[in-house]
């Protein structure tokens, strides 16, 4: 198989762009609230357990990534540090207000994760691509509140590395080119192996075992490729070829479509009710099957599993779960929580304390190639199709849940929240996603 570059049509003149958000999560509740700007600001997990994502000022502060908040409390008030919780909604939304900027400033884009993309640059349109990604930059600021660090260079792998060393060093300010740059060496002798795309722990041990130990290093290799196809396999082979400047990987025009889709949360508090418990799986469930249709898959089978305090007796069981298989897959959000009820009510032990559940869709095929069944009771009909459909459409215009099921709480009166919703004591608005969060001008 032939892993060298890819011959593209009139594709000499692209070269790739990696643009990171700067400690997303933070970013976006600086956006919406200017206050924060030079303070340390810590973002934490469901149920507010733990920190995963800080800004500058709290790396500086030394606070370790998956800190218990519990345990850093007095630390965080003594030193001024703003606690949120985790706004998923949020960030989702400004993460696709950044990548539609993108799409609108370059030639085509790759959405690698929530808070960075690759995008494609045509030396034929921008001369000088430095400039150019500081327009990149500017503007997605401008027009999100957001900052952003931008890597150029010939190949996706190169891209990364310049993007990484633009949001490290400051002599950069955001922004760097490796194209035609006379300096990419002496920046690839200080990356260390394993921060290169594609080289992880254990294969940097073993790399380093031939005095391998930087990115430079591994670029030299180009010149023994037998060697790396021993050592490194096909991938590897690439991401040589693509530290020495030579795109072996175009971008991705789609995400890849998941095999299987977990939803899982843990509850406020205990729960012991299997009322409760059953529509936290229906809430789950409801999550999950939004997240298949949109990936245009159905699903085979559905597990639940209930898991209790795993702390109580080591030497107990604490998880509890089944399955289901359908005859026909389905994404019909009544059916799966029909079914995920059932399984519910046929694990839940009484007088036993449940501090989580999961549900996962498997078996996940296309909805265009099921075989359908005229007889079967379980048949995803058409009418189901296009209930589901209008559903998702109004959720994606009005926002989450304006159009739900009973089962995962409509029944609740006086708006009470349900006995195992999340933890979130430190939540900020969602300023973009909720009519009643929008932040209007105050009026005299």
């Amino acid at each position: 198989m032939s892993i060298e570059p890819e011959s593209y049509n009139n594709r000499s003149s692209i070269v790739y762009a990696m643009v990171d958000c700067n400690n997303f999560y933070a970013s976006c509740e600086r956006a919406f609230d200017p206050k924060l700007e030079g303070r340390p600001v810590v973002i934490l997990s469901n149920n507010d357990g733990c920190v995963i994502a800080r800004s500058e000022e709290a790396k500086e502060l030394n606070i370790p990534m998956g800190a218990p908040e519990f345990k850093y409390r007095n630390f965080f008030k003594e030193r001024g540090v703003v606690v949120r919780s985790s706004n998923y909604p949020l960030y989702g939304d400004m993460s696709r207000r950044v990548m539609e900027t993108l799409r609108r400033l370059t030639h085509d884009i790759e959405v690698y994760s929530i808070d960075e993309a690759f995008a494609e640059l045509s030396t034929n349109t921008y001369t000088d691509l430095e400039e150019y990604g500081k327009i990149i930059k500017n503007t997605v600021y401008q027009w999100t509140g957001i900052p952003v660090s931008v890597g150029i260079a010939p190949s996706k792998t190169l891209a990364k590395i310049a993007n990484e060393t633009a949001k490290r060093n400051l002599l950069y300010n955001g922004v760097l080119s490796l194209c035609d740059n006379a300096g990419t060496d002496a920046i690839l002798k200080q990356m260390p192996l394993q921060k290169v795309w594609g080289i992880g722990h254990s294969l940097t041990i073993r790399l380093n075992r031939y005095n391998i130990s930087t990115a430079y290093h591994l670029k030299q290799k180009v010149n023994n490729k037998r060697w790396v196809r021993k050592h490194l396999n096909v991938t590897g082979l690439r991401t040589v070829l693509e530290l020495n400047g030579l795109p072996c990987m175009k971008l991705s025009e789609a995400l890849e479509t998941r095999k299987g889709i977990l939803t899982s949360r843990m509850f406020g508090k205990p729960l012991y009710d299997l009322p409760d418990i059953q529509e936290a799986v229906a809430t789950f469930i409801s999550r999950g099957a939004e997240k298949l249709r949109a990936q245009g898959s159905v699903a085979s089978n559905l597990q639940v599993t209930l898991i209790g305090d795993k702390f109580k007796d080591p030497k107990s069981k604490y998880k509890y779960g089944a399955y289901t298989s359908f005859k026909v897959p389905t994404a019909h959000t009544p059916t799966l929580i029909h079914a995920g009820k059932r399984i519910a009510a046929a694990v839940h032990l009484p007088n036993t304390k449940y501090k989580k559940a999961a549900i996962m869709l498997t078996g996940l095929v296309p909805h265009s190639e099921v075989q359908m069944d005229l007889f079967d009771p379980d048949l995803y009909t058409q009418q189901q199709f296009r209930l589901m459909e209008c559903i998702d459409q109004i959720n994606t215009k009005h926002g989450r849940n304006k159009a739900a099921f009973a089962a995962t709480g409509l029944h609740r009166k006086n708006n009470e929240e349900a006995t195992w919703k999340m933890n979130q004591n430190f939540l900020s608005k969602r300023y973009t996603t909720d009519w009643n969060d929008i932040m209007a001008a105050k009026t005299e």
